[in-house]
């Protein structure tokens, strides 16, 4: 029996998905992508608005890797280190923030990136 158009399309997806490690053995791809990224907790950073480029803030991470502000113009965000050594950006619509500052674990250097809590949809 030829396969149809709809079981030839699910096994696409499901090879391209298991190859970029989104499903494993048992169902375990929220618990690779949790491993990949992890959050960065109690960490000095900058929130800066590009361009100008002038530090909107100075504040330290909590304990979940999490920063919060009341109101933010829209825009383009970059968040860094003290020491200027490690920046990740995130594009704003503006009002309320809760930006989640992650890095991945696999790599030599530090990788960051911003996750927006505020919305989740």
């Amino acid at each position: 029996m030829k396969p149809s158009r709809r079981d030839l399309i699910r096994s696409g997806m499901a090879a391209g998905l298991a190859a970029f490690g989104v499903l494993g053995a048992g169902g375990a791809g929220s618990a690779l992508q949790a491993q990949a990224e992890d959050p960065i907790p109690h960490i000095d950073i900058v929130v800066e608005k590009v361009p100008p480029g002038s530090g909107v803030a100075q504040l330290t991470t909590d304990r979940r890797g999490m920063i919060a502000l009341r109101d933010l113009e829209a825009g383009y965000y970059e968040v860094r280190d003290l020491n200027d050594t490690v920046r990740a950006g995130i594009r704003h619509r503006g009002g309320p923030v809760r930006w989640q500052l992650r890095q991945r674990r696999d790599t030599r250097r530090p990788i960051w990136t911003l996750a927006d809590q505020s919305d989740p949809l």
